[in-house]
């Protein structure tokens, strides 16, 4: 049987009050660039936070329990990453950018919520390469240089 571990709920909370934090600074950044936003780009920011509001409602109504041998490390490495992309999208200046981060933490949401650790391992991975932005595809980078450089 699985490894289960469940995140209480003051743990709960505190992601609930991550995303909500999130969805803040998504709205932040909205309003800060509004006039540089075209309307598909306003759209997508209103609907990450929207989805970000939805689940920050369910996340403070229930505990969250992940499954599987992972599960308390996954715990753990959502959190931060909840955290930084948070600081980021403060920080950011690329609209694109600031679009990825938030979708990017709509799908850890909803992987939280499958209880599913395989995919919440995989939605922190999506958050912090969102976070870092677009890659170079290798063929336009020096062969000494690192793809994740």
């Amino acid at each position: 049987m699985p490894k289960t571990t469940e995140l209480g709920l003051e743990a709960s909370f505190e992601v609930a009050d991550a995303f909500a934090q999130a969805s803040a600074a998504i709205l932040d950044f909205r309003v800060e660039n509004n006039s540089s936003l075209d309307p598909n780009e306003r759209s997508a920011l209103e609907k990450a936070e929207d989805q970000l509001d939805h689940f920050v409602v369910i996340f403070r109504a229930h505990g969250i329990e992940l499954i599987g041998a992972k599960a308390a490390q996954a715990a753990e490495d959502l959190k931060a990453a909840v955290e930084d992309a948070k600081a980021k999208l403060k920080k950011i200046a690329k609209i694109k950018k600031a679009i990825a981060i938030a979708t990017s933490l709509v799908a850890l949401a909803v992987a939280l919520l499958s209880k599913d650790v395989k995919a919440v391992i995989a939605a922190v991975e999506a958050v912090n390469k969102a976070k870092k932005g677009p890659q170079k595809p290798a063929e336009e980078m020096p062969a000494e240089a690192p793809l994740d450089a």
